[in-house]
C-alpha cells in the first residue's frame, strides 16, 4: 500500500483486518509514539498486548509470523506492538515474512524513530498490500489544535478552538501529555461519547493542565527576551523539578512557529500589540506581554535561523552518544545573547 499521512491514521475508529503491519517513523518521536498508543487501543480494552524488538526478530525471522498467527490464550483479540532499533534492517526478513504469509490475524502496530523514508523497510512495508507506513514529522500549531479537538471527541468532550489553542500552548505540543489531560478532564466533567461536555478554559485552569508549565513559559521568556542575568537560575530550578530539555526545546518551537506568523502581521505594519492582543493570535493572556516584547526583538531572519537551530538541538538530544546537555545549554545562553543584542 502506499504511505500514507498520520492525520489519516489519526482519524481511524477501528483497525482494518487486512493490514497486517502499520509501520511508523519520522524524526517528531513524541507524535509517533502518542499515534501508536492510539492504534494499539483500536484493537480494544481487553485485548492482550505483545511486546517485540526488531532485536528478537533478528534472531529469529520468523517470530513475528508466528505470533500475528497465534490466537490469544486469555483474550478475545491481541495486539503486537514492535519497537524497531537503527535503520530497521535486522527485521527486514521478519516483516517479509509476515507480509508474505498465508495468515494473520493480530495486527502488528512498529515504531522506528531511526527509520528513514527510503530505508529498505519502508519501502518493503509501502510495497506490499498488507501493510502500511506513516512518516510522523512535529505537526505546527494549526494541526495540533486540530488533534486537539478529535482526541477530545473521543473522550466525550467539545473543545472549542480558543480552548484546543490553551491547552495546546499548556502542554508546550506535547501530544502524549495532552491526551493525557483530556483523560483527566472527561473523570473531571464525567463525560463519555453518550454523555458530551464543554470544555472551559476555567476547567483547563482547574486541573492544572501541563505540570510545570510556568517553569517552561519562564525558561522560553528569559531566553526569547534576552535575559541572561536570570537564565543561569532558571535553568537549574526548571532540572531540578523535572523539567525535560526536549521540552523546553520543544516548547520553544512552538513559541518560533507563533512568532513567525505574528511576524508575518508586524512586517505587513501591524502594531505588535494590536497582533498579539487580538483572539485570533491565540497567545494566552498571561503570556501577551512577553510575547509582544519578543515581537520587537526577533525579526523574521532571526526567527526563522532560530527554528533551524532548534530543530537541530532537538536531533541532537534525541541521538545517542552526542553531549545533549552541554548542546542544549549553549543554545538556551546563544538565544539569549541575541536577544540582548536586539533589544
Amino acid at each position: 500500500m502506499k504511505a500514507v499521512k498520520p492525520a489519516e491514521l489519526e482519524r481511524l475508529r477501528q483497525l482494518d483486518p487486512a493490514v497486517r503491519l502499520i509501520l511508523l517513523t519520522g524524526p517528531d518521536e513524541a507524535t509517533m509514539n502518542a499515534l501508536a498508543a492510539r492504534l494499539v487501543a483500536l484493537a480494544g480494552e481487553e485485548a492482550e498486548r505483545l511486546d517485540l524488538s526488531s532485536s528478537q526478530l533478528s534472531q529469529d525471522g520468523a517470530l513475528l509470523a508466528a505470533e500475528a498467527a497465534s490466537l490469544s490464550l486469555f483474550a478475545g483479540a491481541r495486539v503486537i506492538r514492535l519497537e524497531i532499533s537503527g535503520s530497521g534492517d535486522d527485521c527486514l526478513a521478519a516483516v517479509d515474512a509476515l507480509l508474505g504469509a498465508d495468515s494473520a490475524v493480530n495486527p502488528v502496530i512498529a515504531t522506528g524513530a531511526s527509520v528513514t523514508a527510503r530505508s529498505k523497510l519502508v519501502k518493503l512495508v509501502e510495497g506490499s498490500d498488507a501493510g502500511l507506513a506513516a512518516i510522523c514529522y512535529q505537526p505546527d500549531r494549526r494541526a495540533l489544535v486540530g488533534i486537539a479537538i478529535a482526541a477530545a471527541e473521543e473522550q466525550g468532550l467539545r473543545l472549542a478552538n480558543a480552548e484546543a489553542q490553551l491547552l495546546v500552548d499548556l502542554v508546550s505540543g506535547d501530544q502524549a501529555l495532552m491526551r493525557r489531560e483530556l483523560e483527566k478532564m472527561a473523570l473531571y466533567l464525567d463525560a463519555a461519547r453518550d454523555r458530551q461536555r464543554q470544555v472551559t478554559a476555567a476547567d483547563i485552569a482547574a486541573l492544572g493542565a501541563a505540570s510545570h508549565e510556568e517553569d517552561v513559559s519562564e525558561c522560553i521568556n528569559v531566553a526569547l527576551g534576552g535575559k541572561l542575568g536570570d537564565l543561569p537560575d532558571m535553568l537549574t530550578r526548571a532540572a531540578a523539578v523535572g523539567v525535560a530539555e526536549i521540552r523546553i526545546i520543544r516548547a520553544l518551537a512552538i513559541r518560533a512557529g507563533q512568532l513567525a506568523r505574528l511576524r508575518a502581521e508586524v512586517d505587513g505594519g501591524a502594531h505588535p500589540a494590536t497582533v498579539v492582543s487580538a483572539r485570533s493570535s491565540g497567545v494566552f493572556w498571561k503570556e501577551q506581554s512577553a510575547v509582544t516584547a519578543q515581537l520587537h526583538i526577533w525579526d523574521s531572519v532571526r526567527i526563522a535561523r532560530l527554528m533551524t537551530r532548534l530543530l537541530d538541538c532537538e536531533r541532537a538530544l534525541k541521538a545517542s552518544g552526542t553531549p545533549g546537555n552541554v548542546l542544549f545549554r549553549k543554545l538556551m545562553t546563544d538565544i539569549a545573547h541575541q536577544a540582548a543584542r536586539a533589544r
